[in-house]
């Protein structure tokens, strides 16, 4: 295993295109053994709606102590996924591919999770099939502290990526009124791009 292509990734909710471009050109495995990082992508993601990039967050029951990210419950108090659900609706049903794939995610907002762990893992899955890539269960044994290499600390939900302005432009469904919007959920890709996504993802070699 090469360790210029060795990486650990935390697991996160339809994370940034950023993310997943690293994820293609990487080989490493997702972390069991972080600490969950309030105001993350590890239950946010960043889709774009008609006016502009909407942030949508899965409620967690917090504790002022450090938790295990697997450990983390999901909130469901609120009908948090029928308002991410009809938010992905409303912002992508008239793009090119939504009802190509929206048979894949809609269940994933039907039934009801304990942990957050497990639902992000079942996003995760679904990305990985969309992109028609190999899914590998390979997981962190124990907590690694590294500092090279190391993707847990790099996709921040408070700042753009450091390249944005040199992401691809690509049809955004709403590029007609609004400019272009980089490194949104992956699912902004899949929903645009459709099979032509991961062409894309090849293209942000950083």
């Amino acid at each position: 295993m090469s360790i210029a292509n060795f990486h650990i990734f935390p697991l996160l909710y339809a994370a940034p295109i950023s993310y997943y471009a690293q994820w293609i050109n990487s080989t490493g495995p997702l972390d069991k053994f972080e600490n969950f990082q309030k105001q993350s992508f590890r239950n946010r993601c960043r889709v774009y709606g008609a006016n502009g990039v909407i942030s949508l967050s899965i409620p967690v029951k917090t504790t002022s102590k450090k938790i295990n990210i697997t450990e983390v419950e999901i909130s469901n108090i609120e009908p948090w996924q029928r308002t991410h659900w009809r938010t992905f609706v409303s912002a992508y049903k008239s793009s090119p591919f939504f009802e190509f794939y929206a048979h894949l995610w809609e269940p994933l907002f039907q039934q009801p999770y304990t942990l957050l762990w497990d639902f992000n893992w079942e996003v995760h899955k679904v990305i990985l099939a969309c992109l028609q890539l190999e899914i590998e269960e390979s997981f962190t044994q124990k907590f690694e502290d590294i500092s090279m290499q190391d993707m847990r600390a790099i996709y921040s939900s408070k700042k753009a990526h450091p390249n944005a302005h040199l992401f691809p432009t690509y049809q955004q469904v709403f590029s007609y009124t609004e400019p272009f919007e980089a490194d949104l959920s992956i699912l902004d890709a899949l929903f645009n791009l459709g099979p032509e996504t991961e062409n894309y993802l090849q293209k942000l070699n950083f």
